[in-house]
């Protein structure tokens, strides 16, 4: 107990403690991902910072953050809206050789976010497969479809299982970034981050960072983070499903498509599952996002708060309960490293252990 008191302690002060010496015990065919690493480091010359940057893994708050500190901008993050590309952090050390970003990252103070992988790979689902998103659709989603069904389709019927057997079958250089292992992302076995944050404790981590860079955080967190980065979330989810809705009625009718980001929402613990959509078909058709937000909020607001988390750890394992357990332990194998190098556990009870026995597909009805 002493120990693990001491452990937390050391984590909550300096971030994740990286175990170096697991990366010599084999080797990382990294190679064939040289473009994505480079592409995934953000520098900021003012603070002489380098940022790698991870899908599902805190990037949209971070790249608007980046912005705010590369414009001297003395607003929160939550200030720039999700879909405002042109208000996020773009520049990269993409063109630069590999070997020079090594050497750079040696003498500038870096930084990183980790998540667990099986939560992680549900996120990307959800947000770009599940919700109505029809860049996704058309591109990764038609792929998964003629990759796992052997039929064309919109790209918009693709289930967990299907994204979860396509990860299994798919080489790692030919995954979508979303789903790529963070280690070969980010490389941290090859580069010394001067911190390792994780989505797990996010906040935390990302006021150590603040501190151990001398960054002032005044403006960019304030104490009602949680909060704003809730509402942040739901107003992402209701912007996207209203500025997609008509490129989405090819392969989905706007009713099917508020159901599936209101299902989206349960699932992050946002609204009770206990309440159903209160649109019928003839509603959904026209609905604005200022009403749509409305309706959101006041679900948020009457859903019982000590009941969420539970309710999102269940739909976590219910939704991994539709993978079959022979792909579950190949998909393990996929995010081998993630699982070692990060300390998260590669095969918990409640995924792997006594399994229930769910018929039908929580996202698909």
């Amino acid at each position: 107990n002493t120990q693990s008191t001491q452990i937390k302690k050391d984590y909550l002060k300096d971030g994740y403690h990286f175990p170096k010496h697991l990366c010599n015990s084999e080797s990382f065919n990294e190679s064939k991902m040289d473009a994505v690493f480079k592409g995934s480091i953000m520098p900021i010359y003012k603070h002489q910072l380098g940022y790698c940057r991870v899908y599902k893994g805190g990037s949209t708050f971070w790249r608007r953050l980046l912005y705010c500190l590369d414009k001297d901008l003395k607003v929160s993050p939550f200030s720039i809206k999700p879909q405002d590309e042109n208000r996020k952090y773009r520049r990269t050390y993409a063109i630069n050789s590999l070997n020079w970003i090594y050497n750079m990252l040696r003498v500038k103070k870096s930084f990183m976010f980790t998540r667990n992988p099986y939560s992680r790979i549900l996120s990307a689902y959800i947000d770009k497969l599940f919700s109505p998103n029809p860049y996704f659709w058309k591109t990764l989603g038609v792929n998964i479809m003629k990759t796992i069904r052997k039929r064309t389709s919109c790209g918009s019927d693709v289930t967990f299982r299907d994204l979860v057997e396509y990860i299994t079958q798919t080489p790692i250089e030919h995954l979508d970034d979303h789903f790529i292992p963070i280690s070969s992302i980010c490389r941290p076995c090859k580069v010394q981050y001067s911190y390792i944050g994780k989505m797990e404790y996010f906040l935390n981590d990302t006021l150590n960072i603040f501190n151990k860079f001398g960054i002032n955080s005044t403006y960019y967190i304030t104490h009602n983070f949680s909060e704003l980065y809730e509402y942040d979330a739901i107003y992402d989810t209701v912007q996207a499903v209203i500025a997609f809705r008509q490129q989405s009625d090819g392969c989905m009718n706007r009713y099917t498509g508020l159901n599936r980001i209101w299902r989206k929402l349960q699932t992050r613990g946002i609204i009770s599952e206990n309440y159903f959509l209160p649109l019928n078909k003839k509603e959904s058709q026209n609905i604005s996002s200022s009403q749509l937000m409305t309706l959101i909020l006041k679900t948020n607001k009457i859903s019982k708060k000590e009941d969420l988390l539970l309710q999102k750890r269940k739909m976590f394992v219910d939704a991994y309960n539709t993978i079959p357990i022979d792909t579950m332990y190949k998909l393990q194998t996929v995010y081998k490293n993630d699982f070692k190098l990060f300390g998260y556990d590669a095969f918990p009870d409640s995924l792997f252990g006594q399994r229930s026995k769910i018929k039908t597909d929580m996202f698909m009805p």
